[in-house]
């Protein structure tokens, strides 16, 4: 069989994370199988579809180095297709005008949910024969005693009473194709072999199992994954924080991020593997069954592995950071989880800021900080080795062996902060000319 995926984003909004975790698991399948893979914009909602929401989705498919094959196509640009398959369904009695009106539509349903009853529209315009309408919908079979089943690659054996789904619509118009039908004359007018997509589809399948057996065609194989969920387990949304994949890219790594987003759903050997280490290890049968929660603090330490790996100019470049010396970057890289985290070294290249309560330490007197500072200066120029054993030195002879009354005042005059680096650290990034500049700079605070 020849493997043919396809990604069919909605340019409705930006690309979200559940999305592009779903158009993961259809690349690595492609790309395992030597597949094809086709980007289908899903665009049928005019009203809400635009060209900003589609510049976004591709940019981020491109920053995450999810690739496709062939032209980008458009379903509103396949309208005369659509179109085609309508006509055939009305003269074959596969479909009909409805003329019920919207508030019609809901009454039926609340009292439907009143009486217990399953949610259906069983139109009486079906023998009407009408030659226009509000929607076409498609015949369904309101006494079939028909089970309708598929086997799931992910869920298994799937079953549905064709009887409950009711005649459901698949257009407003000849001109305008609503979703169930235009996805489903899509996936066969590109001969997509496996539809892997969210399992909030799953209830849509028996309606696009219909539309293929009314058209004569060969069921694609259906995999249904689990949705992406937030902290509290319920469905990822704006409430839960950011959902775009474009709200990422200024902090995350887009390494980081596809290998976060591939562990949503599927148990890969490591916790830090490669896009080809995933190719080689996805099998759709083994991915999970229930909802993975997006865990931004599982994200933060992938990321900050991946920072650790990039080579010094590579991350200077990314965290727009040109000015911080080669030396410094290993200390960095160490300590950070989003590359936006760099301003909270930023004492590495220009002079801190800060308030001069912040230099004391415990109880000890200004004039005994003074003192400490003076005492620190004068190792500056000291051999970094030798350091250390120096300023313990100065803690011994002048404050009892207590090291933070010297460290403590050292470590605020070169990087304003409460916690930063070892200042030996700091120190060997800044040389004894800043050093001392700074620590001098935190003695006129002290006398100011």
């Amino acid at each position: 069989m020849k493997i043919k995926v396809r990604f069919p984003p909605s340019p409705t909004g930006n690309l979200h994370v559940g999305t592009t975790r779903t158009m993961i698991y259809n690349w690595l399948f492609a790309k395992q199988n030597k597949g094809e893979i086709v980007m289908r914009l899903e665009d049928t909602d005019t009203e809400r579809s635009n060209k900003e929401f589609e510049a976004d989705i591709m940019n981020s498919l491109k920053w995450l180095g999810l690739d496709w094959d062939g032209p980008v196509y458009r379903q509103s640009e396949r309208t005369k297709l659509y179109r085609k398959y309508l006509e055939e369904f009305l003269v074959n009695k596969k479909a009909f005008w409805c003329n019920h009106s919207k508030e019609e539509l809901e009454v039926e349903n609340k009292n439907q949910i009143e009486a217990k009853e399953p949610p259906r529209h069983v139109c009486s315009h079906k023998q009407d024969n009408l030659e226009t309408g509000v929607v076409i919908r498609v015949s369904v079979d309101s006494n079939s005693d028909r089970t309708i089943s598929f086997n799931d690659r992910v869920k298994g054996k799937i079953e549905f009473k064709e009887s409950l789904l009711g005649d459901f619509a698949i257009a407003r118009n000849l001109d305008s194709a609503l979703y169930h039908f235009a996805v489903v004359i899509d996936d066969i007018d590109m001969e997509i072999s496996h539809i892997i997509r969210g399992d909030d589809h799953i209830s849509n399948t028996p309606k696009h199992i219909l539309i293929y057996e009314a058209l004569d065609k060969p069921l694609p194989i259906f995999a249904h994954i689990p949705l992406v969920l937030g902290t509290d387990r319920s469905k990822l949304s704006k409430r839960h924080g950011a959902t775009a994949v474009s709200a990422y890219k200024n902090d995350y790594l887009p390494e980081a991020l596809f290998n976060f987003l591939g562990f949503l759903g599927y148990t890969f050997s490591k916790d830090i593997i490669s896009k080809e280490e995933m190719v080689a290890e996805f099998e759709l049968e083994k991915v999970h069954q229930s909802g993975a929660v997006f865990d931004i603090k599982k994200l933060d330490w992938i990321n900050s592995q991946y920072i650790k790996k990039l080579p010094p100019e590579e991350f200077k470049k990314l965290a727009n950071v040109p000015e911080l010396p080669d030396e410094a970057v290993l200390i960095v890289t160490e300590r950070l989880e989003k590359l936006s985290d760099i301003q909270n070294f930023n004492y590495l290249w220009e002079k801190p800021k800060y308030e001069k309560d912040v230099l004391q330490w415990k109880e000890m007197k200004p004039e005994e900080i003074q003192n400490s500072l003076l005492q620190s200066s004068f190792c500056a120029g000291v051999e970094i080795k030798k350091l250390g054993s120096k300023l313990d030195e100065i803690a011994k002879d002048n404050f009892g062996g207590d090291r933070g009354a010297v460290y403590w005042p050292l470590r605020v005059a070169l990087s304003g902060k409460k916690k930063s680096p070892d200042p030996i650290e700091i120190i060997k990034i800044l040389g004894p000319k800043e050093t001392k500049e700074r620590i001098n700079e935190a003695k006129k605070k002290l006398e100011s």
